[in-house]
């Protein structure tokens, strides 16, 4: 494993192990930043609290008198951590500066280790002062669930090395110290570093002194653990991290190496692609979050959205599965199903859940029919049906509830807000409905898998109305294009304020002469009709989820590839504003020209994203394209592995079944070269496929199934089955 540099100190960064997530600046600083709790969203959090507000290193030089709080001039993100290098700010300090910074994996807390090694001719006499500020204090939105944070933080014991740290109201504990030699410590309130931060906590000063010859190294560390249970939890934690971090950080690497080795996508002549595949694999490793009492699941993005969201897991789970992490999708899709159940109970799926299990939105329209759908993904690629069982009830409640309640008028276009959230767009969008269509034929899948003959047809009969009427209703002839919303103009009056006042906003002229123009198109008010408001991106979902009919998904996408809707860095979020690309945007574009067989042109929107990999963060993507937003987000695995691997290696996995079908469609870009796909998990098995060019044309695919499945590749016409445990076909052009 290769760490990536960076020089753009003002960037954040992000850390993190299943309980531990740290997040400052690439040059080791700590400043405020965040509005879900202003000023408050960087530091150390052990969710569902913080811990700290940061650390910082002062060196003096006792005979140049020079004093100074270090700060990096140099960067490296590891995927199990990070790495710091002072070369050149430590002003005339004779020495250099190394601090690694890491989080162990299944442990709460975490290890900044650093390393000084003098240049200067003779003895170098410092003084070094590290200080942390604490700030326990809860996530947000537990203010709105009765949980206040604490007017101060104790510090109720003081020993040679290290702070026990309390919240004057909470069993909330963190525990700081070091293996500095012959140590003072200072606490207070008003004691702060470089940086004063917005936390009511505590200030915790360790000093010494020593001597350094010239070329002498001296190590020494910082260690941190923290409980939102027990005073003694957060000790037991700090004794086994400040015994064991060496041994920590060897098996948090191995951790990072087996993330590494499954799906290992390797495409010759494509470098970056490989490495932001592999990178994409890791930064998802750092948004599993635990919460002791609450969960395991995958969080939607770092710093900014550290909690679990309905939506942006049925996105990102469709690439977890895809890289081979099931347990992970199992348990986040457990999570909030449980959660649901205990908020809504009726089948809604909930938007969001905070890590202190506090509920802000009890879900939009969407994502109840996209958690539908997924989980019977879910049970294709992991044969599991104990799960399938368990979700399957719920699964039952949720489409009662998406053409019951919200389906008044029977059409079946539940209505309500979709993916986007824009004021006055709670009406029949085309994300809900076309999700809704997949749900419903999920719903025939998994009845007829758990013998309800009945339900089966019920459901498949739906799902065959509802596709048609997608097809029908949301069709806009003029455009060429599927349209945001169906409603009657009566309906779209009152939203128009709230739209033409967003558009300007954003700076966009002639929005408000547009919407008068598609009203006055319109004789029967009350009649419902097709409606291209805002062009946002989940037109192109009836394409995404196979349901467009062909000729329309043609058009569609012929119409969406224009400037109108692709830019520099992928598909925006609307065609109207021309404004904001995120990695889920591009994504769903790609999966959808991929779905339809246009491999070229998923590939360029693909090569669209990777433009922005690395551009904040080293080795990740940011949440808005090309630098902006969370450092990292969820719903990126998606873009990149559903594409790839469901659709250029054309995976389609029925583990009930041990049946693996391949129906490979490479870009044009890749034929003649080599790629392979090693370490792809299905179920109980493993597999390796390979496909490399042979002489005279066409290629060699080869598939490595020791399990015995039955794989079956569907290929230019040509269904071929075979169980042996190497597999050989030859696909030609």
């Amino acid at each position: 494993m290769t760490g990536l540099t960076s020089r753009h100190p003002i960037n954040l960064y992000y850390n993190a192990s299943e309980y531990i997530k740290i997040c400052g600046t690439q040059d080791g600083f700590f400043p405020d930043f965040g509005h879900h709790l202003a000023n408050e969203m960087g530091g150390v959090w052990l969710h569902p609290i913080k811990l700290l507000d940061g650390f910082w290193l002062k060196l003096t030089d006792l005979d140049r008198n020079i004093s100074v709080w270090s700060r990096a001039d140099g960067f490296t993100n590891e995927p199990w951590g990070s790495r710091f290098d002072y070369d050149h700010g430590l002003s005339h300090i004779p020495v250099a500066l190394e601090r690694i910074q890491y989080a162990p994996e299944r442990e709460q807390g975490f290890v900044s280790a650093y390393k000084l090694r003098s240049y200067g001719r003779g003895t170098t006499r410092l003084r070094l002062e590290l200080l942390v500020r604490t700030d326990l204090r809860p996530v947000w939105f537990s203010d709105e669930i009765g949980i206040m944070d604490g007017e101060r933080d104790e510090a109720v014991v003081v020993s040679e090395r290290d702070v026990l740290v309390k919240d004057s109201r909470h069993e909330w504990y963190t525990k700081v110290g070091t293996d500095l030699p012959q140590v003072t410590i200072e606490t207070g309130s008003e004691l702060y570093g470089p940086e004063f931060t917005a936390g009511a906590g505590l200030g915790v000063a360790f000093r010494t002194e020593i001597e350094l010859n010239d070329k002498e190294e001296f190590e020494f560390r910082l260690f941190a653990a923290g409980s939102y249970m027990s005073k003694g939890a957060c000790v037991r934690t700090y004794e086994t991290i400040s015994n064991r971090y060496d041994a920590l950080l060897e098996e948090k690497q191995k951790v990072y190496e087996t993330v590494e080795h499954r799906a290992r996508l390797e495409i010759s002549g494509e470098a970056q692609l490989n490495e932001a595949f592999k990178w994409t694999k890791w930064n998802n490793q750092w948004l599993v979050q635990t919460v002791d009492g609450i969960g395991r699941g995958l969080t939607a993005g770092g710093p900014t959205y550290p909690w679990w969201f309905g939506c942006d897991s049925t996105y990102a789970l469709q690439g977890v599965l895809a890289i081979g992490d099931p347990q992970l999708a199992k348990d986040t899709l457990d999570l909030i199903l449980r959660k649901s159940e205990e908020i809504n109970a009726n089948g809604r799926i909930v938007h969001e859940i905070t890590t202190i299990g506090a509920v802000p939105n009890p879900g939009n329209t969407q994502e109840t029919a996209h958690y539908i759908a997924f989980v019977w993904e879910c049970f294709r690629w992991t044969g599991d049906e104990e799960l399938l069982r368990r979700h399957y009830a719920y699964c039952v409640k949720g489409i009662d509830w998406l053409l019951g309640e919200m389906d008044p008028d029977g059409d079946l276009f539940p209505s309500g807000y979709g993916i986007i959230e824009i004021a006055g767009l709670n009406m029949e969008l085309i994300d809900s409905a076309v999700y809704t269509a997949q749900a419903l034929r999920a719903m025939a899948g998994m009845s007829e898998q758990l013998g309800d003959e009945a339900a089966r047809r019920k459901y498949a009969e739906l799902a065959e109305r509802a596709v048609r009427a997608v097809n029908e209703e949301f069709w806009c002839e003029s455009e060429g294009l599927y349209a945001d919303a169906v409603a009657p103009t009566a309906q779209i009056i009152p939203s128009v304020d709230d739209m033409v006042s967003l558009s300007e906003q954003h700076g966009i002229a002639g929005y408000g002469a547009y919407l008068r123009r598609l009203l006055e198109q319109v004789d029967d008010q009350e009649a419902d009709r097709a409606w291209l408001l805002n062009k946002n991106w989940v037109i192109v979902t009836p394409m995404e989820a196979g349901i467009a009919d062909p000729d329309k998904a043609r058009r569609a996408l012929a119409a969406m590839r224009t400037p109108e809707y692709v830019g520099e860095y992928g598909t925006y979020l609307s065609g109207i504003y021309r404004q904001g690309t995120m990695t889920i945007s591009t994504g769903v574009h790609a999966v959808a020209e991929a779905a339809t067989g246009n491999s070229d042109e998923a590939l360029d929107l693909l090569e669209r994203l990777l433009a922005t990999f690395s551009k904040a963060l080293p080795g990740s993507f940011s949440e808005m394209s090309p630098d902006y937003g969370c450092v990292v987000q969820a719903w990126t695995i998606y873009a990149l592995a559903v594409p790839i691997i469901r659709h250029f290696f054309g995976v389609r996995p029925e583990a009930h079944e041990r049946r693996l079908t391949l129906s490979p469609k490479l870009p044009s870009a890749w034929r003649g070269k080599s790629s392979s796909l090693t370490g792809l998990r299905v179920g109980d098995a493993e597999f390796d496929i390979v496909i490399t060019p042979k002489e005279g044309g066409g290629s060699l695919l080869s598939v490595r199934n020791e399990h015995g499945w039955q794989v079956t590749l569907e290929h230019g016409g040509e269904r071929l089955e075979s169980k042996d445990s190497i597999i050989e076909w030859t696909l030609h052009q």
